[in-house]
């Protein structure tokens, strides 16, 4: 009786052990599902994914985890966590000029497996291109962003000026709204005391918008290698670019000492005139009898107009467990569903061209987005593809606030291109 009660144990646990390996699916579950870990942005992502997640794991039976950190803390725990090889995290929320320097040190994978060259072909160029390092696909976008020209229209009624018509076609000039703001100061604001501004990027100092001054005078952010700044960044197209903003500043018609946090609130306030600054803005903007218009061009430029553009985009964790599971939900949040219930969720301007041409051919289309999709389309420049990025916008964000404090437009940009060449150099091959 023993020997059948203890033959009888054994077969019970043979068979729930043949259960479980059975249900098991590689993730130590046993209901028949998967589950992948998201390094995400937090803020109000989170709760903007929950119902998207939850329509993934409805479709696919894998559960996507978020864990969320705060901008600044994202980027030090793929710094530390990521770069030690974690298998913690399978997707990770890349912002887009970082991905260069993920790729050439091995934090994220190579993903040209996983899309087609007709998939490729199916984002905006400057996306594309972003989430690309020497050809290969590291990092498909989420979404992209844009900038548009705001402008306060009872300010300028009240010194006179009436902005003309304009839109993709037929923009208005950097010398346009320089010559508008001048006339409205020099009646509301004559002596340029009264802390008025005229023009005013919303960015000002940051090389996410700045950069595009040079981009729509058709110059380069950095040569094609990634390393090289040297007959880039210093040339007479540069040079000229930032000559005419400095001079908005020594004549008045932009504030020294004004941050990025100053921007906005001066608009929303009644006390700007002009406003380069992204499609938020429009949802920001509460007291201001406003309108809008496409990104202003260079005289004699306009066709190569260069706007400000990048967001953010995934990559798979090198050390994930879980690469082809990571790479399957990716797809589906870059180019299938996931990607349209994102869009609406967080009114972000599209990274495809089918949703560009969803919202171009859509009459009823936000006219805002309208410009926003145009502009993602056809004008957007990508920040510098390089490794070495973080160097790079530290030395150009100190060397714009150089040149709008007065130092000497050419000797600012030698001295950025000899900061940048020093820093290249620990990240070349």
């Amino acid at each position: 009786m023993k020997k059948l009660l203890v033959l009888l144990l054994i077969t019970a646990i043979v068979f729930s052990s043949f259960l479980l390996v059975g249900c098991d699916n590689g993730t130590g579950q046993a209901d028949g599902t998967e589950e992948i870990t998201w390094l995400v942005l937090g803020g109000t992502w989170p709760d903007l994914l929950e119902s998207i997640l939850e329509t993934y794991y409805e479709e696919s039976n894998v559960t996507v985890t978020l864990e969320p950190y705060p901008f600044g803390d994202l980027f030090e725990i793929i710094e530390v966590r990521v770069a030690a090889g974690t298998s913690d995290f399978d997707v990770i929320s890349v912002d887009v000029p970082m991905v260069a320097s993920y790729a050439t040190r091995g934090l994220i994978l190579p993903m040209d497996e996983y899309f087609t060259a007709e998939d490729r072909a199916g984002w905006i160029p400057s996306a594309l291109a972003a989430g690309s390092w020497q050809g290969v696909l590291y990092a498909p976008p989420m979404n992209t962003s844009t900038q548009l020209l705001w402008y306060n229209v009872d300010l300028l009624a009240e010194g006179g000026v009436t902005v003309r018509d304009s839109d993709v076609n037929n923009r208005l000039t950097y010398e346009e709204i320089e010559a508008y703001a001048r006339e409205a100061l020099d009646v509301i604001d004559p002596d340029r005391n009264r802390g008025f501004e005229g023009i005013v990027f919303q960015q000002v100092g940051r090389t996410y918008q700045m950069n595009s001054l040079a981009n729509s005078r058709g110059e380069a952010n950095v040569a094609p290698d990634g390393f090289t700044v040297d007959g880039v960044i210093n040339t007479d197209g540069w040079v000229e670019a930032y000559t005419w903003w400095q001079n908005l500043y020594d004549e008045g018609l932009a504030l020294r000492g004004f941050t990025p946090d100053d921007s906005s609130p001066n608009f929303n306030s009644g006390r700007t005139l002009f406003m380069i600054g992204g499609t938020w803005t429009y949802h920001q903007v509460q007291d201001v009898n406003f309108a809008f218009a496409p990104i202003p061009a260079f005289a004699g430029f306009e066709g190569q107009v260069g706007s400000p553009t990048g967001s953010w985009h995934f990559g798979i964790n090198s050390g994930s467990e879980n690469v082809e599971s990571a790479a399957e939900f990716i797809r589906w949040m870059s180019i299938g569903e996931g990607n349209d219930l994102w869009l609406v969720a967080n009114n972000d301007v599209p990274s495809t061209m089918r949703a560009i041409q969803a919202i171009e051919n859509n009459p009823a289309s936000d006219p805002v987005m309208r410009i926003a999709a145009f502009e993602a389309a056809n004008t957007a420049v990508p920040r510098a593809l390089t490794p070495g990025f973080p160097e790079y916008q530290d030395i150009m964000n100190t060397t714009f606030d150089d040149i709008r404090n007065g130092v000497d437009v050419r000797t600012a940009l030698d001295n950025a291109v000899a900061q940048i060449t020093a820093a290249m150099e620990r990240h070349m091959p």
